[in-house]
C-alpha cells in the first residue's frame, strides 16, 4: 500500500502474506541494519534520526483453493521526524521489499 494521494501517518497497519520468519528475511534482505527478531515480533530500523518500529502478528491463514497463504498484520510506528522522511524512508523500504508478480 503506498501513500501516493496523501502523507505517511505516524502509525498504520497492513496485512501481508508470510510468516514471522519470511517477513524478517525478507526485511533483512531489504534494509541494511535491523534490530529485533520473529520471535521477538518485532524490529526496529533507521534511517538517519527518522526510526521505524515494524511489529508483526500472525493473523492466521488464508485459503485460496488448496494454497494456504499465512497472514500477518504489519504495524509500522515511525519515531519522530517529518513527513518528507517519513515518505521517503517508506518509500525506500517498499521498493526494497517489493516482490514479483503482475
Amino acid at each position: 500500500m503506498a501513500f501516493i494521494n496523501g502523507p505517511v501517518p505516524e502509525s498504520f497497519e497492513r496485512r501481508v502474506t508470510a510468516t514471522a520468519r519470511e517477513f524478517e528475511r525478507d526485511l533483512r534482505q531489504a534494509w541494511g541494519e535491523v534490530l529485533g527478531s520473529a520471535d521477538a515480533l518485532r524490529f526496529t530500523l533507521a534511517d538517519g534520526a527518522q526510526s521505524l518500529v515494524i511489529d508483526v502478528e500472525p493473523a492466521g491463514v488464508r485459503r485460496l483453493g488448496l494454497f494456504a497463504l499465512p497472514q500477518l498484520i504489519v504495524r509500522y510506528r515511525f519515531g519522530p521526524g517529518e513527513e518528507t522522511t517519513r515518505r521517503a524512508l517508506l518509500s525506500r523500504l517498499d521498493r526494497a521489499m517489493q516482490k514479483g508478480g503482475g
